[in-house]
Protein backbone atom coordinates (compact mmCIF):
# COMPACT_ATOMS: atom_id res chain seq x y z
CA UNK A 1 0.00 0.00 0.00
CA UNK A 2 1.83 3.46 -1.19
CA UNK A 3 0.59 6.09 0.75
CA UNK A 4 2.83 8.96 -0.62
CA UNK A 5 3.41 10.76 -3.98
CA UNK A 6 5.02 8.32 -6.51
CA UNK A 7 8.28 8.84 -8.08
CA UNK A 8 6.83 9.79 -11.48
CA UNK A 9 4.69 12.36 -9.65
CA UNK A 10 7.22 13.87 -7.44
CA UNK A 11 9.39 13.96 -10.73
CA UNK A 12 7.03 16.11 -12.76
CA UNK A 13 6.15 18.07 -9.47
CA UNK A 14 10.43 18.85 -9.25
CA UNK A 15 10.79 19.64 -12.84
CA UNK A 16 7.56 22.44 -12.95
CA UNK A 17 5.24 20.14 -15.27
CA UNK A 18 2.92 18.99 -12.79
CA UNK A 19 -0.41 19.99 -13.15
CA UNK A 20 -1.33 22.77 -11.19
CA UNK A 21 -4.17 20.36 -9.01
CA UNK A 22 -2.11 17.49 -8.71
CA UNK A 23 0.85 19.97 -7.61
CA UNK A 24 -1.71 21.60 -4.60
CA UNK A 25 -2.26 18.28 -3.21
CA UNK A 26 1.53 17.36 -3.50
CA UNK A 27 2.16 20.78 -1.55
CA UNK A 28 -0.67 20.26 0.91
CA UNK A 29 0.82 16.29 1.54
CA UNK A 30 3.99 18.16 2.61
CA UNK A 31 2.42 20.53 5.04
CA UNK A 32 0.89 17.48 6.85
CA UNK A 33 4.04 15.09 6.52
CA UNK A 34 7.05 17.36 6.17
CA UNK A 35 9.17 14.17 5.77
CA UNK A 36 7.82 13.40 2.69
CA UNK A 37 10.33 15.90 1.10
CA UNK A 38 13.03 13.97 2.01
CA UNK A 39 13.10 12.40 -1.52
CA UNK A 40 13.14 15.54 -3.36
CA UNK A 41 17.13 15.85 -3.55
CA UNK A 42 17.45 12.84 -4.78
CA UNK A 43 14.83 13.23 -7.64
CA UNK A 44 16.25 16.82 -8.51
CA UNK A 45 20.16 15.28 -8.82
CA UNK A 46 18.40 12.47 -11.07
CA UNK A 47 16.46 15.31 -13.36
CA UNK A 48 19.91 17.14 -13.28
CA UNK A 49 21.31 13.85 -14.46
CA UNK A 50 19.37 13.56 -17.53
CA UNK A 51 19.69 17.09 -18.45
CA UNK A 52 23.58 16.54 -18.57
CA UNK A 53 22.57 13.76 -20.89
CA UNK A 54 20.91 15.53 -23.63
CA UNK A 55 23.11 17.18 -26.48
CA UNK A 56 23.30 21.28 -26.55
CA UNK A 57 21.06 22.89 -28.78
CA UNK A 58 22.79 26.66 -30.57
CA UNK A 59 21.30 29.90 -28.72
CA UNK A 60 19.53 32.32 -31.08
CA UNK A 61 21.17 35.67 -31.59
CA UNK A 62 21.23 38.39 -28.72
CA UNK A 63 19.61 35.32 -26.11
CA UNK A 64 22.43 35.51 -23.56
CA UNK A 65 21.86 39.37 -23.73
CA UNK A 66 18.24 38.83 -23.33
CA UNK A 67 18.36 36.79 -20.31
CA UNK A 68 21.38 39.48 -18.34
CA UNK A 69 18.96 41.90 -18.92
CA UNK A 70 15.78 40.26 -17.40
CA UNK A 71 18.41 39.48 -14.37
CA UNK A 72 18.13 42.80 -13.52
CA UNK A 73 14.60 43.47 -13.16
CA UNK A 74 11.93 42.06 -10.87
CA UNK A 75 10.11 39.51 -12.02
CA UNK A 76 5.85 40.27 -12.26
CA UNK A 77 4.40 36.77 -10.51
CA UNK A 78 1.11 36.00 -9.99
CA UNK A 79 0.35 34.13 -6.51
CA UNK A 80 0.50 30.59 -6.53
CA UNK A 81 -2.78 28.91 -6.55
CA UNK A 82 -3.92 27.24 -3.56
CA UNK A 83 -7.10 25.18 -2.50
CA UNK A 84 -9.06 27.12 -0.32
CA UNK A 85 -9.71 26.82 3.25
CA UNK A 86 -11.93 23.52 3.73
CA UNK A 87 -14.57 25.72 6.06
CA UNK A 88 -15.26 28.23 2.95
CA UNK A 89 -15.77 25.56 0.62
CA UNK A 90 -19.16 25.06 -1.17
CA UNK A 91 -20.08 21.84 0.66
CA UNK A 92 -22.84 20.17 -0.90
CA UNK A 93 -25.45 17.51 0.52
CA UNK A 94 -24.12 14.11 -1.20
CA UNK A 95 -26.50 11.57 0.79
CA UNK A 96 -26.67 10.38 4.53
CA UNK A 97 -23.33 11.69 6.17
CA UNK A 98 -21.78 12.70 2.98
CA UNK A 99 -20.58 16.30 1.26
CA UNK A 100 -18.91 17.05 -1.50
CA UNK A 101 -17.52 20.49 -2.79
CA UNK A 102 -15.74 21.09 -6.17
CA UNK A 103 -12.33 22.81 -6.04
CA UNK A 104 -11.63 25.42 -8.90
CA UNK A 105 -7.67 25.32 -9.36
CA UNK A 106 -6.71 27.75 -12.00
CA UNK A 107 -4.49 26.52 -15.30
CA UNK A 108 -5.54 22.28 -14.40
CA UNK A 109 -7.28 20.38 -16.77
CA UNK A 110 -8.16 17.93 -14.00
CA UNK A 111 -11.39 18.14 -11.69
CA UNK A 112 -10.49 18.64 -8.05
CA UNK A 113 -13.18 17.97 -5.05
CA UNK A 114 -13.39 18.21 -1.17
CA UNK A 115 -15.00 14.97 0.23
CA UNK A 116 -16.28 14.87 3.86
CA UNK A 117 -17.74 11.36 5.02
CA UNK A 118 -19.64 11.36 8.60
CA UNK A 119 -17.49 8.20 10.91
CA UNK A 120 -18.69 5.12 9.53
CA UNK A 121 -20.44 5.83 7.02
CA UNK A 122 -19.38 4.75 3.23
CA UNK A 123 -18.84 6.51 -0.15
CA UNK A 124 -20.23 4.94 -3.49
CA UNK A 125 -18.52 1.61 -4.99
CA UNK A 126 -16.92 2.76 -7.44
CA UNK A 127 -14.06 2.88 -10.14
CA UNK A 128 -12.02 5.46 -12.32
CA UNK A 129 -11.99 6.15 -15.88
CA UNK A 130 -8.30 7.26 -15.16
CA UNK A 131 -6.60 8.22 -12.36
CA UNK A 132 -7.62 9.74 -8.92
CA UNK A 133 -4.93 11.05 -6.35
CA UNK A 134 -6.47 11.64 -3.32
CA UNK A 135 -5.25 13.28 -0.34
CA UNK A 136 -6.75 12.61 3.64
CA UNK A 137 -6.21 15.77 5.09
CA UNK A 138 -8.53 15.03 8.18
CA UNK A 139 -9.47 11.53 9.92
CA UNK A 140 -8.75 8.17 8.12
CA UNK A 141 -10.76 5.52 5.64
CA UNK A 142 -10.51 1.90 4.73
CA UNK A 143 -11.45 0.19 1.60
CA UNK A 144 -10.37 -2.69 -0.17
CA UNK A 145 -6.69 -1.33 -0.67
CA UNK A 146 -6.14 -0.79 3.19
CA UNK A 147 -6.58 1.05 6.02
CA UNK A 148 -5.41 5.30 5.13
CA UNK A 149 -5.00 7.87 7.61
CA UNK A 150 -4.06 11.44 7.65
CA UNK A 151 -1.62 12.24 4.92
CA UNK A 152 -1.85 9.52 2.96
CA UNK A 153 -1.39 10.05 -0.64
CA UNK A 154 -3.39 7.69 -2.17
CA UNK A 155 -2.99 7.01 -6.37
CA UNK A 156 -5.90 5.00 -7.53
CA UNK A 157 -6.58 3.89 -11.44
CA UNK A 158 -8.95 2.02 -13.77
CA UNK A 159 -7.82 -1.20 -12.12
CA UNK A 160 -9.55 -0.19 -8.64
CA UNK A 161 -12.69 -0.54 -7.63
CA UNK A 162 -13.35 0.26 -3.88
CA UNK A 163 -15.39 1.69 -1.85
CA UNK A 164 -14.49 3.93 1.35
CA UNK A 165 -15.48 3.93 4.64
CA UNK A 166 -14.82 6.55 7.03
CA UNK A 167 -13.23 5.21 10.31
CA UNK A 168 -12.37 6.25 13.64
CA UNK A 169 -14.50 8.91 15.82
CA UNK A 170 -14.28 12.02 13.46
CA UNK A 171 -15.24 13.15 9.82
CA UNK A 172 -12.81 12.28 6.85
CA UNK A 173 -12.16 15.10 4.77
CA UNK A 174 -10.23 14.06 2.04
CA UNK A 175 -8.83 16.17 -0.82
CA UNK A 176 -8.98 14.37 -4.59
CA UNK A 177 -7.74 15.03 -8.58
CA UNK A 178 -9.48 13.17 -11.21
CA UNK A 179 -7.78 12.97 -14.91
CA UNK A 180 -10.95 10.76 -16.11
CA UNK A 181 -14.46 10.78 -14.81
CA UNK A 182 -16.21 8.20 -11.35
CA UNK A 183 -17.38 5.03 -12.65
CA UNK A 184 -20.43 3.97 -10.96
CA UNK A 185 -23.48 1.87 -12.59
CA UNK A 186 -26.83 2.53 -12.20
CA UNK A 187 -28.76 5.65 -11.25
CA UNK A 188 -26.82 6.16 -8.25
CA UNK A 189 -23.94 6.48 -10.24
CA UNK A 190 -25.29 9.23 -12.82
CA UNK A 191 -26.48 11.01 -9.35
CA UNK A 192 -22.58 10.90 -8.03
CA UNK A 193 -21.18 12.36 -11.18
CA UNK A 194 -23.88 14.87 -11.38
CA UNK A 195 -22.65 15.76 -8.33
CA UNK A 196 -19.17 16.02 -8.85
CA UNK A 197 -19.58 17.87 -12.02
Amino acid sequence: MITQPTDEVLLKYTSGVLDPALRLLVERHFEIVPGAKKRLPALNRFGGELLTAESGVAMATGSLESVLERLGKPEKREPAPAFPPLDKLGWRWAGPGRSIANVEVAGSRMKSYALRIAPGRAMLQHSHAAHEWTLIVQGSYRDEGGEYSTGSFIEEDEETDHQPVATGDQDCICLAVMSGALVAPGLIGKAARWLMR
